[in-house]
């Protein structure tokens, strides 16, 4: 340990401490970004003491540890968690582009809605103030008294008119026991105000479910021609 702190040693720490705080802005990566900062940090301190000023030591250390919260806060964040069996086969099928953790939160937004069979979840018309995600059952998509699609779990209800805040262009009514997680747009410029980043995913997630419906919708009308 004395080889750290013998004065002769102090220049070449505050050398090698320079190159890894160049190094550190080579990455992307905010969490490698992080983590050279934290070695640059500690060997900035080692050379501070080494050469005596107090005032190098004492500032790299509050670097040290703003740098060593915000990558533990990184980790913390990619890292797995438990999903429940109800929200674990949607979480595969469509939303592996967020972490579990990030998933999680998102889909526990609100608490969820439960419908009975036979009753409407949204009506043709109406403001569309909320977006919803079918987490089990089924549902019926209804309009001039005819069915045009059904819904399954691990879909979005009413979308497009939520994204563009237009009315509801039909009836949706519950097939069977349904539960639903939901959003208003309130709780979308939160999490857009809060999280740039899980924001932009998850309107990424919803335009996919939009365009596999839109697919799905010509491939019908195909078939009928």
């Amino acid at each position: 340990m004395d080889l750290f702190f013998a004065p002769d040693s102090g220049e070449y720490l505050y050398s090698i401490a320079a190159v890894f705080s160049f190094a550190a802005y080579v990455f992307s990566n905010i969490l490698w970004l992080r983590v050279f900062l934290i070695i640059a940090a500690l060997l900035y301190i080692l050379a501070g003491v080494s050469l005596g000023l107090t005032s190098m030591a004492g500032w790299n250390a509050a670097y040290f540890l703003i740098n060593s919260y915000h990558a533990g806060m990184i980790l913390f964040n990619k890292s797995t968690v438990m999903l429940p069996d109800e929200i674990k086969g949607i979480y595969k099928e469509a939303f592996t582009t967020l972490t579990t953790r990030e998933f999680k939160k998102i889909i526990m937004t609100n608490p969820y809605h439960a419908y009975k069979a036979g009753d409407k979840i949204m009506s043709e018309g109406q403001d569309t103030n909320e977006l919803f995600l079918l987490l089990s059952g089924n549902t019926s998509v209804i309009s001039s008294n005819k069915e045009i699609a059904s819904i399954a779990s691990g879909d979005f209800i009413g979308e497009m008119s939520f994204m563009s805040k237009q009315t509801a262009s039909a009836d949706v009514f519950a097939k069977d026991a349904v539960i639903v997680a939901y959003w208003t747009h309130e709780d979308l410029y939160k999490l857009e105000q809060k999280n740039i980043k899980i924001y932009n995913k998850f309107l990424t997630i919803v335009g996919r479910d939009l365009v596999k419906k839109l697919k799905r919708k010509n491939h019908k009308v195909i078939e009928s021609v």
